[in-house]
């Protein structure tokens, strides 16, 4: 039977859309002559070369799908231009098959496929046999591609799961959860809540867009200030909250007068319907305080938030315990308000 007329019971997808190209390789025209005309009839794009130094260069241009590289070369082994081949593919993707035109003995086989060829044929009198080992290699190669395409999709929505779409910023999950392994491996940082003042007057009187866009600027500020391993998010709305590696109470204090100072400076900013300022809270997480933990200081910044939104807005206030009962008409709202991934309940 000839195999062309076997069917397919293989669930694997097509071997591939279009032509599959193939690259032919082998210092004898004759022997390009017998690979096509076995290989004739199975809807391949071919291309042959009788110089092994041109292989790099045809592979890059040509783009095949497989490469049939016969065993003997000229001034190189096929095992070497194989290892060569797999060496510059950046996908590890291209499928490179050894042919030899005679018998061949088995360490010559072994040597290879330890070179990195994806398969060996070892007598092309076998054509039905080689037509399958082509049609196996192209399929596999169609199954790694499927499989680099499954993982930049899930690298995708993986990115997309952390990050704030307006303002490409960290979101707030995101934050929650590099939080709590700050926590976990014990390193002080700082938090400071950012909030924009009077953003429901922006939106009720310019609109959405605009305060859109002040939102955008505002995370511009933000991201521009903070250093390599501090980190940014937009927590929802009009907030932000940064984490600042190593901060302490000082430290954290001076990082926000700063983002505060910077945000204002934005003041005659093409496009920013009016003034943009922001208040600021400041918490910092102590180690050495065994029960401190990512959701206890995110809940103090906010209460310090809080009171410099009692102050008058567009200041910075650090957290102190006296704060608490400063704002004793907000804590009841802050178990929903404030929560921590693997700590409580959204």
């Amino acid at each position: 039977m000839d195999f062309r007329d076997v069917p397919r019971v293989s669930s694997a997808p097509p071997i591939c859309e279009g032509s599959p190209r193939i690259l032919l390789v082998s210092p004898r025209a004759e022997r390009h002559r017998q690979l096509t005309e076995i290989l004739d009839g199975e809807g391949y794009e071919t291309l042959a070369t009788r110089d092994s130094d041109e292989v790099l260069r045809l592979a890059a241009e040509f783009e095949p799908d497989l490469v049939m590289l016969d065993v003997e070369q000229r001034d190189i082994t096929g095992m070497e231009v194989c290892g060569e081949l797999k060496a510059s593919d950046p996908s590890q993707q291209l499928q490179v098959v050894l042919v030899a035109f005679e018998e061949t003995a088995e360490q010559l086989i072994a040597a290879g496929l330890l070179a990195g060829a994806d398969d060996f044929i070892g007598d092309i009198g076998r054509e039905t046999e080689l037509r399958a080992r082509v049609r196996v290699q192209l399929r596999h190669r169609r199954h790694l591609e499927t499989l680099q395409r499954l993982r930049s999709e899930r690298d995708v929505l993986k990115r997309d799961a952390q990050i704030d779409p307006l303002t490409g910023l960290m979101n707030r999950r995101a934050l929650e959860s590099n939080a709590s392994g700050r926590v976990g491996a014990r390193q002080q940082f700082g938090v400071l809540f950012v909030d924009a003042d009077h953003f429901k007057r922006i939106n009720d009187r310019w609109g959405h867009l605009a305060g859109d866009h002040v939102l955008k600027a505002i995370a511009e500020v933000l991201r521009a200030s903070l250093r390599p391993g501090d980190i940014v998010a937009r927590y929802g709305g009009e907030e932000f909250v940064a984490l600042v590696a190593g901060a302490g109470p000082e430290s954290a204090r001076l990082v926000a007068e700063r983002l505060r100072r910077s945000v204002e400076e934005l003041e005659g900013t093409p496009g920013l319907p009016q003034r943009v300022t922001v208040s600021v809270g400041t918490a910092v997480f102590d180690p050495r305080a065994d029960e401190s933990s990512a959701e206890t200081v995110l809940r103090q910044a906010d209460v310090a938030l809080y009171a410099a939104k009692r102050t008058g807005r567009n200041c910075v206030v650090a957290y102190a315990p006296e704060l608490e009962t400063r704002t004793s008409s907000k804590p009841s709202q802050m178990p929903d308000r404030i929560s921590v991934a693997g700590v409580g309940s959204r």
